[in-house]
């Protein structure tokens, strides 16, 4: 029994390991500031219609910081936090890493680092969040307009990598590229050739003829003649744009029948495949 109680006694006392306590959801103190950090929810642990309500929910308190609603020293231009809400609106799931990031972008502010990379980090959230993505909507709506010839490059419209559509214009309307000239219309003088100063000079281009411009988003411009029509399909995100191939805009002028001034319509709208 003695040896027993001896036992007991020399046998080492297990210490009690330490209960982690989860840092709750909402905003939580962070420095000796007062300043205040809003933690997220652990969004993958939610059903789907709970997600959607905590990412509107979480992005709703990021905004409210970010616009110096909660006077803790902490705010961005009306323009960095509007282009991040942009971003975050168009894709609502992209709340749940930017909510963790700006949380840990918090801490560290309120910790003693200041707020002044927070707010960098803010101003090149957008484009970090939409590299490589399309920034206007594809294009597979119907656009109407009217050229002018006597202006250069014109109704522009922004065109996603894979769009295929096609660009067409009036062959009914006429006008004049030189005084007493030959009237044309958007497919140009089939027998002439561009001159010198002109915005496209390939053989394919004609004088007078309705030309595309197509600049991607690498920089790289492109010049295509359209005449009565072409389709394009997109190599990359960029925008295209329409003139007339004439290297003097100002003496053009429209053709006049009983009163009535000629004007060629345009049509940018999605092509058949």
């Amino acid at each position: 029994m003695l040896a027993l109680c001896a036992m007991l006694l020399a046998a080492p006392v297990e210490a009690k390991k330490p209960v982690a306590v989860a840092t709750p959801v909402g905003w939580v103190p962070v420095g000796a500031a007062g300043g205040h950090c809003y933690n997220p929810p652990d969004f993958a642990i939610l059903g789907v219609g709970d997600r959607r309500l905590a990412w509107n929910s979480a992005r709703g308190e990021m905004m409210a910081q970010w616009k110096g609603e909660r006077s803790d020293g902490m705010s961005v231009s009306e323009k960095v936090w509007t282009d991040v809400e942009t971003v975050l609106l168009a894709k609502p799931e992209r709340v749940e890493q930017v909510s963790r990031d700006n949380f840990a972008a918090c801490k560290k502010a309120f910790g003693g680092s200041g707020i002044g990379e927070w707010q960098g980090w803010l101003t090149g959230l957008p484009g970090q969040l939409t590299v490589g993505e399309c920034t206007t909507p594809p294009l597979d709506y119907t656009l109407f307009d009217y050229l002018s010839i006597n202006n250069s490059w014109q109704i522009p419209a922004g065109v996603c990598k894979g769009d295929h559509f096609k660009v067409a214009g009036s062959a009914q309307d006429f006008y004049q590229i030189v005084p007493n000239g030959p009237w044309l219309n958007i497919e140009g003088d089939a027998a002439g050739k561009a001159e010198a100063g002109s915005p496209c000079t390939t053989e394919e281009c004609k004088p007078g003829m309705l030309v595309m411009k197509f600049v991607g988003a690498s920089g790289v411009t492109t010049l295509y003649a359209v005449g009565a029509m072409r389709e394009f399909t997109a190599p990359e995100h960029g925008r295209i744009s329409v003139m007339i191939n004439d290297a003097n805009l100002s003496d053009n002028k429209y053709k006049i029948e009983a009163r009535i001034e000629h004007h060629a319509s345009i049509e940018y709208g999605p092509a058949s495949k």
